[in-house]
Order: C-alpha cells, then sequence, then structure tokens
C-alpha cells in the first residue's frame, strides 16, 4: 500500500505542504474552509491521521457534576462539541468538575481551547485564562465580556408559552423555577412575564419553589394562592423535570392536567413523551449548540483579536397533551390542607 504523505495531500489539492500541515494540527494559519478540505482529503487518501493525534490541540470541556443531574440536555452539547471537534482536527476531552469547582488543570501546553458547560463551571475557568487559552461560553456572557457564548433563546421560549397560553384563555399563570437566579432560567421568566404584561386581564406570577422537594413546595406554594382567590391555570416551569413534579402535586390537590391547569415545560426530555398526560415542551437543539460552540473555538484560536459573538439557538415548540382551554369556572382544590396535614402526619 502506498504511504501517503503531506506531500501526496499537498499536491491533490494544490497547496503548500505547510498549509496541510497546519490545517491537520489545527493550528491557526489556514481558513476553516481549507481545514475541512485537508482532512476530508487525507481520510479519502487513507493518510494515517491517527499518527498525528499527540500533537493534535486538545479542547477541554468543563462541567459541573451537579450539571450531570441533567445528563440528557448536556449530553446533547457534548456530543455536538465533540463531532465538530474531530472533524476540525483536535482532540476532546470533558472534565467533570467538584461541587465547588476546584480544577487545577495539568498540561496547559497541550490545550487549544476550553468551552464551559454551564454558568456553574465559571470558577474553573480561570486558569485556562490566565494561561491566555481561548474560550466560549455555553451559557450567558456578562455584559462586555471577552468570550464567544452560544445559549439558547430562552426569552423567545417564555415569551411563546405565555402567549400559548393566553391564546387558550388562562388569565392566571405562573412560572415555577428552583433556580431563580441561574441564566437561562432567568431567561425564561423575564420573557414569560413580558408576553403575559401586554394582556390587560391576565396575572403571570413566579413561583419559587425547594430544589430537594420541588413537590411539596409547590403543592405549599399553590395552596396559598388559591386561598387568595385563585390558583394559577396555566404554568411555565423551568424544566421538564420540574413539570413532572408539578403535576404529581397538582394530583395531591384533586386537579387534573390539562383538564383543571395547562402545563407546559422546557427541554423536551426523553420522559416527556412517556409521561402521563404527554408533555407540552419546548425542545432545544443541544447538539447544535454544542457544534455551534465549538465552531466559535476554532476561529477564535484562529483569530483571536475578532470580536466576541452572542449566538442565541431558538428551541422549538413541541405541542401535545398537557395544555387545553381555559375552564369556565373557578377551579377548586378538592382537597383540603386539613386533608393535607394529616396525610403528612402519617
Amino acid at each position: 500500500m502506498k504511504h501517503v504523505t503531506l506531500a501526496h495531500i499537498a499536491a491533490e489539492l494544490g497547496i503548500s505542504k505547510y498549509s496541510v500541515s497546519r490545517a491537520l494540527s489545527g493550528k491557526p494559519g489556514v481558513s476553516e474552509d481549507t481545514r475541512r478540505k485537508v482532512l476530508s482529503t487525507a481520510r479519502a487518501l487513507g493518510y494515517d491521521h491517527a499518527s498525528l493525534a499527540p500533537s493534535l490541540p486538545r479542547i477541554v470541556l468543563l462541567i459541573p457534576h451537579q450539571d450531570l443531574d441533567d445528563m440528557e440536555f448536556w449530553m446533547g452539547v457534548t456530543r455536538g462539541a465533540s463531532m465538530e471537534a474531530e472533524a476540525l482536527g483536535y482532540t476532546f476531552v470533558t472534565r467533570p468538575l467538584e461541587n465547588p469547582p476546584s480544577h487545577h488543570p495539568a498540561a496547559l501546553d497541550k490545550v487549544g481551547g476550553v468551552i464551559v458547560a454551564g454558568s456553574r463551571a465559571r470558577p474553573a475557568l480561570e486558569p485556562y485564562l490566565d494561561a491566555s487559552l481561548p474560550a466560549v461560553l455555553v451559557t450567558y456572557a456578562r455584559p462586555l465580556e471577552p468570550h464567544d457564548a452560544v445559549h439558547p433563546a430562552d426569552w423567545e421560549g417564555g415569551q411563546a408559552v405565555a402567549e400559548h397560553l393566553v391564546q387558550l384563555g388562562h388569565k392566571h399563570l405562573a412560572y415555577v423555577t428552583e433556580a431563580p437566579d441561574k441564566p437561562s432560567f432567568a431567561g425564561r421568566a423575564r420573557g414569560f412575564r413580558e408576553a403575559a404584561s401586554r394582556f390587560a386581564d391576565v396575572e403571570a406570577r413566579e413561583l419559587h419553589i425547594d430544589a430537594d422537594e420541588p413537590g411539596v413546595s409547590f403543592e405549599r406554594a399553590y395552596r396559598r394562592l388559591a386561598s387568595q382567590g385563585q390558583g394559577p391555570t396555566g404554568i411555565l416551569t423551568s424544566t421538564d423535570g420540574i413539570a413532572f413534579a408539578v403535576v404529581w402535586a397538582l394530583g395531591r390537590m384533586g386537579l387534573d392536567v390539562p383538564h383543571d391547569v395547562s402545563l407546559v415545560g422546557f427541554n423536551d426530555a426523553t420522559a416527556s413523551v412517556r409521561f402521563v398526560p404527554k408533555l407540552t415542551t419546548l425542545r432545544i437543539p443541544t447538539q447544535d449548540l454544542g457544534r455551534s460552540a465549538m465552531r466559535f473555538l476554532h476561529e477564535r484560536i484562529a483569530d483571536p483579536g475578532r470580536p466576541p459573538r452572542r449566538l442565541q439557538l431558538a428551541p422549538e415548540f413541541i405541542l401535545r397533551d398537557s395544555t387545553g382551554p381555559a375552564r369556565a369556572e373557578a377551579v377548586r382544590l378538592e382537597r383540603t390542607t386539613a386533608a393535607l396535614l394529616t396525610d403528612r402526619r402519617r
């Protein structure tokens, strides 16, 4: 079998061996289009690209251990980023972080750049920045922060849900979250409130519940609102997981989804379509988030001086069975607070 060299690839494409070398090693100095052509041609000719692997720049994705609870979301992001990294000629590694993050990276000279998976990974970024390595955030950037950032269009998602619920006739709305300060959740809340505020007869509240006891704390909050007049009949939750807890709590109060209360989640977890009722939700393009972050990082490595960029990817509204028309009469709780207290004593 013919031994394929850099010279063969260069001759096939009509470029210099220097350009081929930089393209295969992931170094700056060649365009992204040229890099892709070099990688494609190298594979087609049977070039032993693996032999170059030890010298390839390494991309590190930082993710806190506590965010692994939302594994389905971050697996999509990681898969998209790793596939794009491989296509661009990088090696790719994931670094789970302790809580609180305390990460002391080794061999920084082999790292080409960093992807920060979520706001809670920020503290672990400092050693990489001290080494002048480029970074891309898969979360919200701070004002004028000099890093590229990619994240879902959470504000648009919140707006879309509020408009959907209002169109169904719901006038008492609520956004439910266990982490109101998380940037993505705050963006969903803001869009939800702003859309609802455009309708004079619509009221939108925000309920902050306990992450350790989401169902019980939501039930407590809902009962308090119901005692003041009427509990919300249209609800958006910050995640699908919180939506599942809300369905459980509403059932304990004798309320049905969607007959009494319409409910929308966020993320389109696999369980959403298996749940009863099937959950109306917003699907985030997680793999596209990862791919976009990796492309931004690749371009930042090639051109460190370019202006910082912000990219938002719109979620997709997935209509299923958990939303429906608002009831004409007021919703009443079948299970009283006294009954709830009795249950807790058992």
